[in-house]
C-alpha cells in the first residue's frame, strides 16, 4: 500500500475543501435505468461478509453498518403513502423494519412496535435507550444499564442483563447472531444470545459508542467517546487500535477493506488493519460531521454533513460529488438499487453514477417534499421507505412510503 494512502491525505482534504463550496451539482443529468425490482435469493447473514439479510434489522441495517439493503425491491421512481403514525418531534431515532414490524424508538425513551402493513401500535416498551437488535424471532434492546431479549411478537420479556458499571449500556450488535456485543461503560462485553450470559468483556478508554460492527465476519469494531477505535477479535483479544484527533460522531461502518468514521473536527477518516501501524489513517476527508450514520456501497461512501450529502471514493477519499440537502442533521443516507436515499429539507432519490462520470454529480430520481424536514431515517425494507418528517405545521409523523 502506498505510503501517501495510508497517511492523511493532505492533497486530498485540501482538494475536499476546494470542493465544500460547491455543493449542488452544476447540471442535472438524467438518471440511469434502476435494476429490475426484486432479487432471486436474499442473502444470507450466516455466510454473508457483512451480516447482511435483506431487513434493515439493526441500527445501519447489517452487521457491517452499510446502510445497503440488498431485497432489490425499494421504489425508485417516486412514492404513495402507505400510512403514517403520529411521533414526536424530538423523535430522533430511525426505526428498524425486520419480519413484518416497525420497531421505532421515540425520544421519550419508549420503543414502538408497529404493524408495517397497517401501522397499528402492536406493543410498547418504557426506557429504552437506543435502537433495537432484531434476531429471528427476538429483539435485543438496552436501557440505561441493562440489555433486554424480548418476543418479538408480544414485547414479553425472555432474559435481562443488568450492569454496575459507570457509564450507560449500549445498544447491542451481532454478527451471525449466537453472541451481542454492546458496550457498558468503558467495558466491551460479549454476550450470549440465548441466556444473557456473560462470554467476554475488554477493557477500553472511553465510553463505548452504541452499535459496534463487524469487519470480514471476525472483528469487532468499537468505538469511544474518548477518540478511540479498537478492533477486536471475536473472543475479545485487541487486533488493531486508533486514537483519532476528535469525538467519533456516529456508530462505525465497514466494507472488506476499511473502517469509515465521522469525527466531531468535521472529518471522515478512513482506517485500515493492511500493512500499517496503529493510530495512522489511510485517508480522510473534509465533509463536515454526521451523527446518524455512514452508507458504504458500491466502492463509495455516501454521508451527510453540513447541510450537503458526500459521494467519496473507498480506495482514496476522492470526492465525486456533492448536493445540496438542506441543514437538518438527523438523516443518513440509505442505499438499495442503485439509488442512494436521504432526508433534509425533502426526501431525496438520486442516482449517483447517471452519465458514468462520477464528478458530474447525481441525477435525481425524485424529490419528495413535506410541510418541513425530513428525517430521521430514511430506512428501507420489502419494498418500503419509512421516514420521519414534519407533515404539518409543527406536527411530525412516521410514514412509510411504497
Amino acid at each position: 500500500m502506498p505510503s501517501t494512502r495510508r497517511s492523511f491525505l493532505t492533497s486530498i482534504v485540501a482538494g475536499s475543501a476546494a470542493l465544500a463550496g460547491c455543493s449542488t451539482v452544476a447540471r442535472s443529468p438524467t438518471p440511469d435505468e434502476p435494476p429490475p425490482a426484486g432479487v432471486d435469493a436474499l442473502p444470507d447473514p450466516d455466510r454473508h461478509i457483512l451480516g447482511a439479510n435483506g431487513s434493515w434489522s439493526s441500527f445501519g441495517c447489517n452487521a457491517g453498518n452499510t446502510r445497503e439493503v440488498a431485497d432489490g425491491k425499494t421504489p425508485v421512481e417516486g412514492v404513495s403513502e402507505r400510512w403514517r403514525v403520529e411521533t414526536a418531534q424530538t423523535t430522533y431515532h430511525e426505526p428498524v423494519v425486520a419480519d413484518g414490524t416497525v420497531y421505532l424508538l421515540e425520544a421519550q425513551q419508549r420503543l414502538r412496535a408497529l404493524d408495517a402493513d397497517s401501522g397499528d401500535e402492536l406493543w410498547t416498551l418504557e426506557d429504552a435507550r437506543a435502537v433495537p437488535l432484531v434476531r429471528g424471532d427476538v429483539v435485543y434492546i438496552s436501557s440505561a444499564d441493562t440489555v433486554r431479549a424480548l418476543e418479538a411478537d408480544t414485547g414479553d420479556s425472555l432474559w435481562e442483563r443488568e450492569f454496575e458499571v459507570p457509564g450507560r449500556v449500549t445498544g447491542p450488535a451481532t454478527y451471525a447472531g449466537d453472541r451481542l456485543i454492546c458496550g457498558a461503560g468503558e467495558t466491551v462485553v460479549a454476550l450470549e444470545a440465548e441466556t444473557g450470559e456473560e462470554a467476554w468483556r475488554r477493557d477500553v478508554y472511553g465510553q463505548v459508542l452504541d452499535h459496534a460492527a463487524f469487519f470480514l465476519g471476525y472483528w469487532v469494531v468499537v468505538a469511544t467517546e474518548a477518540g478511540m477505535v479498537y478492533l477486536l477479535s471475536d473472543g475479545g483479544m485487541g487486533g488493531r487500535r486508533w486514537r483519532l484527533p476528535a469525538v467519533p460522531m456516529a456508530p462505525p461502518s465497514v466494507d472488506t477493506n476499511s473502517i469509515y468514521v465521522s469525527c466531531r473536527d468535521g472529518t471522515t477518516y478512513a482506517l485500515t488493519d493492511e500493512g500499517g501501524y496503529a493510530d495512522e489513517v489511510y485517508w480522510s476527508a473534509d465533509t463536515g460531521w454526521t451523527e446518524r450514520g455512514i452508507c458504504v456501497a458500491d466502492g463509495r461512501v455516501f454521508l451527510r454533513g453540513a447541510g450537503t450529502l458526500h459521494a467519496l471514493g473507498t480506495d482514496d477519499g476522492t470526492r465525486y460529488w456533492s448536493h445540496d440537502v438542506g441543514d437538518w442533521q438527523h438523516t443518513a443516507p440509505a442505499y438499495s438499487r442503485e439509488t442512494v436515499f436521504v432526508g433534509g429539507d425533502a426526501l431525496y432519490a438520486l442516482d449517483p453514477t447517471a452519465t458514468g462520470v462520477l464528478t458530474d454529480g447525481p441525477a435525481v430520481r425524485f424529490r419528495r417534499e413535506f410541510a418541513g424536514r425530513v428525517g430521521p431515517g430514511p430506512v428501507l425494507d420489502d419494498g418500503v421507505l419509512y421516514v420521519v418528517a414534519e407533515v404539518d405545521e409543527e406536527a411530525y409523523a412516521l410514514l412509510a412510503l411504497e
